[in-house]
């Protein structure tokens, strides 16, 4: 069933059928309408009795989205309908269904032979119903519109391992390595890599997802302990399809009794109240070891907290100064040794000297609390426990560190982005880098200076003179400098060494557009260039700190002459000029009035006079003209209504001649020839 919504929109097609015919009796000279790419209609309604239409699609099952074609083949008497015949789409059934010509559910076609075809899409998955009306003939067709398969894509045969288990072994080798993983395959050989150094493994077993190996053997010294090896396999070795996998867990060979060796400490100096997490480094270290903190001339040994163990690594937490002094009662403070014990194999070191405790930090005093954004304030640091290397922020960021002893730091401030045109605080903090030992001081200030114009070297210049432009703490980032409304970037510039003030050049643009106050040049009214105030607006572009100088600069123009803008120049574009162009209204009864368009135009380049036009005079009353005056700016058209009223007896081709008064000093009048026809009044 065609909705209420479709037939308004298949009336107004037909409508414009019909006002296309009568256009064509009316109006012989005016080109026949088309609709839907087909040819004219031949007279505008199908066929009465007798018709056949026959529906095809080019795909009954199209993919969402996409459109198929709908052909209606329409017949009278076993013929094809003249040319023309109107043939009325509708879709139902489906929301989203739509003609592609109309993009609505309902159009109008016209045939050609008897064919008329229309285009049909839906962007959602259903059966959509196509019906086709001729007059008293219908018929319909289904569409269903399905949804565009995915191909998947093909599956990934490429050889991953996954883990290795397990990951270390003794030296002498010989023990069963499960590798695991996917897309395994025979052949296949297995390497331990050792330094570039490849010692192959004899394979045991493999499936899909694993492979068994037994490891080779290496020599292994007792200097050395450790070595990792890299497990790479080789599928189809020796053919065209050979391939390398390298897995990403390494494997380690380690001897079965490990001796501990030490050669550092991270941090390596503390505080006396202990606490510190220090890191080990070394080698042969193997769980579960103990660690001490002591004299070895005393001796005297203090166990500490172990974290974690790595055959390379011990992380402690160091015991308190007190209780490793030999005195028991006392902070200890300098340096003492450290003792690792393997437990399991019973070998152990002695790293002599290896950690220092130290007083804590404190910062007592620091001077100057502020200085400019950008940086290069020295700032003095006293107090106590300082321990190079130290590292400073001052206000959150990191400052360079002059010198350093135990009670006297010397740091330079790094410049800062400020959050917009705001000054930036922060406490100073020092810390002992190798103990992590910190203290925090007071607070320092960056201050954030906005510019300051102190000089102007003219401040009424000409368009095109030099101005200098003084500023004081023009910052470090780029200036931008707005004059008025346009933004100008210096020729030259020169600033202090220490940055705290700069000379800019600019040069007045000539283009400058000047403020203007009206005048008249024999009797004709035209605009003259006054001296205009600007502002000078100087904003930092890292800082966002502006300065607004109001009435900075007074711009004096060179020429103070009356300018009077071009003038104005009429064309009549509807009809196609004047006389003997004519404006054709078409025929009405006697009684009934006809109107149609004139339009002039003003093509005048822009900058130009206004067009103004008045009507002037009809040499025929039964033609009127509205509105009686209008303008037209320069490439505007004003236009005119001409309406003819006919009286008296029916006549053909009644003529008038318009006349319109304009101020184009080239056409002052322009005269319009308009023609109508008028028929005897209906009864």
């Amino acid at each position: 069933m065609i909705t209420l919504r479709q037939r308004k929109v298949l009336f107004a097609l037909l409508a414009i059928l019909v006002m296309f015919v009568a256009c064509k009796g009316d109006s012989p000279t005016a080109p026949p309408p088309t609709t839907g790419g087909g040819t004219p209609p031949g007279g505008g309604t199908p066929p009465a009795s007798g018709v056949s239409i026959a529906l095809a699609t080019t795909n009954a099952t199209p993919f969402v989205s996409s459109t198929t074609t709908v052909t209606a083949t329409v017949t009278q008497g076993g013929n094809p309908v003249p040319d023309g015949t109107a043939v009325e789409f509708t879709v139902t059934g489906l929301d989203s269904a739509i003609f592609t010509d109309t993009n609505t559910a309902a159009t109008l076609k016209t045939t050609v032979n008897g064919v008329a075809t229309v285009g049909l899409t839906a962007s959602a998955l259903g059966t959509a119903t196509v019906n086709a009306f001729v007059g008293n003939a219908s018929r319909s067709i289904t569409i269903t519109f399905v949804q565009r398969p995915t191909i998947p894509p093909p599956p990934n045969t490429t050889p991953v391992v996954t883990g290795v288990a397990p990951t270390t072994g003794r030296p002498a080798g010989g023990e069963i390595v499960r590798i695991t993983g996917r897309n395994f395959r025979s052949p296949v050989r297995v390497f331990f890599d050792i330094a570039g150094q490849r010692r192959e493994a004899l394979v045991r077993s493999v499936t899909e997802t694993a492979i068994e190996v037994f490891t080779p053997a290496i020599n292994l010294t007792t200097e050395a302990q450790q070595q990792a090896a890299t497990i790479i396999l080789v599928f189809d070795p020796g053919t065209a399809n050979e391939l390398e996998v390298t897995a990403s867990a390494q494997f380690t060979y380690q001897l079965d009794i490990l001796t501990p060796v030490v050669t550092t400490m991270s941090p390596s100096t503390g505080p006396l109240e202990g606490g510190t997490i220090s890191t080990i480094f070394g080698q042969g270290f193997q769980a579960p070891v103990q660690v001490f903190f002591g004299l070895s001339d005393v001796p005297s040994w203090t166990q500490a907290q172990v974290v974690d163990v790595t055959f390379n690594q011990i992380r402690v937490i160091t015991p308190a100064g007190r209780d490793v002094s030999p005195s028991g009662n006392l902070p200890l403070s300098g340096p003492v040794d450290l003792r690792v014990i393997n437990i399991n194999s019973n070998t152990e070191i002695i790293a002599p000297d290896i950690y220092r405790y130290a007083p804590g930090v404190q910062i007592t005093a620091a001077g100057p609390t502020q200085g400019p954004f950008t940086g290069g304030t020295e700032v003095r640091i006293d107090g106590t426990g300082f321990d190079d290397p130290v590292a400073v922020t001052i206000a959150g960021v990191a400052a360079t560190v002059i010198r350093v002893n135990g009670t006297q730091i010397l740091a330079r401030t790094s410049g800062v982005i400020p959050p917009g045109c705001a000054d930036v605080q922060g406490p100073i903090v020092v810390t002992n880098v190798e103990s992590g030992a910190t203290a925090s001081g007071p607070t320092f200030t960056y201050i954030v200076s906005p510019p300051l114009v102190t000089a102007i070297s003219d401040r009424e210049p000409n368009p095109g003179d030099p101005v200098i432009v003084t500023v004081l703490n023009p910052g470090t980032g780029l200036n931008t400098f707005q004059f008025g409304s346009q933004t100008l970037f210096p020729t030259t510039v020169l600033l202090a060494p220490d940055g705290s003030t700069g000379a800019f050049t600019f040069t007045i643009p000539t283009s400058f557009r000047f403020a203007t106050e009206a005048c008249t040049t024999g009797g004709v009214a035209g605009v003259r260039n006054v001296p205009t105030p600007i502002d000078l607006i100087i904003t930092n572009s890292i800082t966002d700190c502006a300065t607004t100088l109001t009435g900075a600069l007074t711009i004096t123009p060179t020429d103070t002459s009356c300018v009077i803008p071009p003038p104005p120049s009429a064309q009549v574009t509807n009809p196609a000029g004047q006389c003997p162009a004519e404006l054709e209204l078409g025929s009405t009864p006697v009684g009934t009035p006809i109107s149609g368009t004139i339009s002039i135009r003003n093509t005048a380049a822009g900058g130009a006079q206004t067009l103004a036009l008045s009507v002037t005079g009809s040499n025929n009353t039964q033609f009127t003209v509205t509105p009686a005056n209008a303008t037209a700016a320069p490439g505007q058209v004003a236009n005119f209504t001409v309406t003819y009223t006919p009286t008296g007896a029916p006549a053909a081709d009644v003529n008038a001649q318009i006349t319109f008064g304009t101020n184009d000093p080239a056409n002052p009048s322009l005269t319009v020839c308009v023609e109508g026809t008028s028929t005897a009044p209906g009864p």
